[in-house]
């Protein structure tokens, strides 16, 4: 989860309704635990990275993302990426973890609604992601083993240097990229996360 935020005290305004049109900028998921509702709304332009707490309804807390909000019987977690949500869970007190579902509108219910209806389609975007990502880290590292080897202080002090067996022209690099930013978006609706395939400054 990362560094933990300070969590301030929310306004108890009411949770505003989710619109289709805000599917690209706003996650908002929740669940109902030990008689109680609480949803998780986060705007990905916000740049204060603002975190929204409510339960039954009421803006309860705030906090900026990543987020832990302590609630009886445990905590919500509420962490995101560049891309999407990477982890939105209530964490018991016993350690079990809850999954918080997205909205119904939103593109990740979109993507779990898929997954139900098209197993064999979903696994193979799934499994499809992986390969991308994991082609792209291969060209990545390779590509920069390269060009820190034959920086001359380095290929000096190392004794050698490494040629990349694989030179892309500029239509594949950008072909990869896109590529890649489509993996990296699909685990994001699939709510997937790994640590090195999915950093937020991979491609760069």
């Amino acid at each position: 989860m990362g560094r933990k935020r300070a969590i301030e005290p929310g306004d108890d305004r009411p949770l505003p309704p989710y619109s289709r049109l805000q599917v690209v900028n706003r996650s908002l998921l929740g669940l109902t635990h030990a008689g109680h509702t609480y949803a998780v709304d986060y705007d990905f332009f916000d740049w204060d990275d603002e975190v929204s707490l409510y339960a039954d309804g009421r803006r309860t807390a705030v906090a900026k993302a990543p987020a832990v909000f302590p609630v009886p019987g445990g905590r919500i977690e509420f962490a995101t990426t560049f891309y999407g949500v990477k982890r939105a869970h209530l964490v018991l007190a016993t350690g079990a973890e809850l999954p918080l579902s997205p909205h119904p509108k939103s593109l990740e219910a979109w993507r779990q609604r898929l997954a139900q209806r098209r197993p064999a389609l979903s696994a193979l975007m799934a499994g499809a992601a992986v390969v991308v990502l994991v082609v792209g880290l291969v060209v990545a590292a390779m590509s920069l083993l390269d060009s820190v080897t034959h920086e001359p202080r380095v290929a000096e002090w190392l004794g050698w240097s490494f040629d990349s067996p694989l030179e892309l022209s500029g239509a594949a690099a950008t072909a990869l990229t896109v590529a890649g930013i489509a993996a990296i978006v699909e685990r994001a609706l699939s709510m997937r996360h790994h640590w090195l395939l999915d950093a937020d400054t991979w491609w760069a």
